[in-house]
Parts: C-alpha cells; structure tokens; sequence
C-alpha cells in the first residue's frame, strides 16, 4: 500500500500545468461523495492534472474532514473560496464574480463543477484505462478499485474502533452481506422489499447467515419476522428508521462520528462476505462493486456503472 501511495504520490505531483481542487463532502451522502471523488481522480490522471482535496467543510466531518476517519493521500487545499465551490453548476456559475477571482488568483486550477460532467460521462464505461504507474489496465471499475486501495486507508483511531465493533459482532466466517436502502432513496431509485433480495440470493447460496447493512430498523424486523430460519446479523440500532440527507446534516459533531464509524464498519463487512447482495444503483453498491466483483449480485442493474 506505501508503494501504491507513493508512485501515486509522485506521478500526481509531476503535473504542474493544471490542478483541480476537489470539494469532498458537498451535498450527499458519503458514498455519493467518495465514489465521484475516485471519477475526478482517474479523469485526472488521465488528463495529467494534479488532484488536490478540500475537505474542511465536508458534510461527514466531526472536527477535520477527511483526516477525521482516514490517512492523507494528496495534498489538502486550505483556499477558503472552495466553500462556494458547488458539485453542479447552476447555469450562471461561471459568470460569478467569485469564480472570475478564484481564477485570477489560482489561474491553473479548476474547481470541482468545472469538471463534473467530465469526469462522469457514462461514455468512459467502454473506456481502456492503461495508467502502468499504479498498475491500471482495464475498465472503469477495475480502474475505480485500484484507486479505492489507494485511498481507503483508515488512521489507528478509526481503524481501532472499527475493529472492536465489527468483533462484538461475532460473526461466522462465510456469511451473506446484504445492504437494502430505504429513507430518502425512495426519492431516487425504486426500492425492493426484503423478499425479493432473499430469493435472489436463494439462486446463488445456502447459506443462511447474513449480515443486514440498512438505515431502518424496521427492515431487520421484517426481515426476522419473515425468514425465521435465518441468522442476522447488523449495526443498525432500533432507533434508526430511514436516512435523510437533509434532516441528517443538522445533527451534532458526536453523532456524525458515531454514525460514520457504524457505517465504515458496516461496510468493511460486507467487503469480506461470502455473497454480497444489493443495488448497484445505490452509491454502496457502486463501491462494493468497485471493491470485489466477484459474488456480488445486484438485484436492479445487471452490469455495475456510473451510479
């Protein structure tokens, strides 16, 4: 990993023409987030821009921003203009007289909308990526994994926390990992009762022990009360009953921290077990197909893309 840190370290310095500084941390939820923020990253390799983070406002944040839960990867821009440096552009954007300035000052460097339909333009799905550097030959996804190693690098504290959480779990070595969305996700994509992701995997496994990542409580019952036979496992409290980006945002500091930690170790499970099942029109999705592209079964799209 110190390797790959390294050589992506000194290719990404090399570029001195054209920086971009990615704002992390905007408008969605985490894994919304995170996963455009590898698409920014691979558009930039490709087109020898240097990739710098903004991280100091982000939306997960409990003290720092990125540093909070993960190790440093790139350089941090500190340049408070990136506060009104927006995902999307609204049409007018790029006459603001704060965006003129911000080029004045930083004539090299393009804010994160400035490349947005760029680096997510669904044509780079058929792309060959060849970067031999950090060793990526091969499509989107194999490209996105490379750079998920890369940057998915927790610090001691978070590392220490995940791991006491995911020990208290006890779980057995081959499991099924199930994550099934509900909360303002209804808003987005449709969403699948619990059945329907259990006959799906039915088709692939025996197992009958699962680990159930989800956001309400109300699908663990359900899922308990309609498939006795199965073991369940999961994080989520029963007081959780849906996520909602809004309403989520105006939480304090220590519960930010407590839900990212709950989700990261969420997360990690489902990365280890036997047989993942979910969307992969969920961002989570996205990124577990990004992570193991074998055994993972999507219960919408059939082929993993640009979420």
């Amino acid at each position: 990993m110190d390797t790959l840190l390294e050589k992506y370290t000194q290719l990404n310095d090399s570029f001195n023409k054209k920086k971009l500084t990615y704002r992390l941390g905007v408008e969605a939820g985490f894994f919304s987030e995170y996963n455009n923020m590898l698409l920014a990253m691979l558009y930039c390799l490709e087109n020898k821009i240097r990739f710098k983070l903004y991280s100091k406002d982000a939306n997960f944040k409990y003290e720092k921003g990125w540093a909070d839960y993960f190790l440093p990867f790139c350089q941090e821009d500190s340049f408070a203009y990136q506060r009104h440096n927006p995902r999307v552009a609204v049409p007018s954007k790029k006459y603001d007289p704060r965006v003129i300035l911000h080029h004045i000052l930083k004539p090299k460097t393009f804010l994160t909308f400035e490349l947005w339909p760029f680096f997510r333009d669904q044509n780079r799905e058929k792309q060959y990526f060849d970067i031999p550097e950090l060793g990526i030959a091969g499509n989107l996804q194999d490209a996105c994994s490379i750079l998920v190693q890369l940057t998915w690098r927790y610090n001691e504290v978070t590392k220490k926390t995940l791991e006491e959480k995911i020990n208290s779990l006890q779980l057995p070595e081959k499991y099924i990992g199930f994550h099934i969305r509900s909360g303002d996700k209804i808003e987005e994509a449709e969403l699948f009762n619990v059945s329907q992701y259990v006959e799906k995997v039915k088709q692939y496994t025996n197992l009958r022990d699962a680990f159930l990542s989800t956001d309400d409580y109300s699908i663990v019952e359900t899922f308990r009360t309609q498939f006795k036979d199965w073991n369940i496992y999961t994080l989520c409290k029963e007081s959780e009953r849906g996520y909602f980006q809004k309403e989520f945002e105006q939480k304090d500091q220590k519960f930010m921290r407590q839900h990212h930690e709950n989700l990261f170790a969420s997360i990690d499970i489902l990365k280890k077990s036997t047989v993942f099942v979910g969307t992969f029109s969920s961002n989570i999705g996205m990124y577990i197909g990004m992570c193991k592209q074998d055994n993972v079964i999507s219960i919408d799209w059939e082929k993993w893309q640009i979420r």
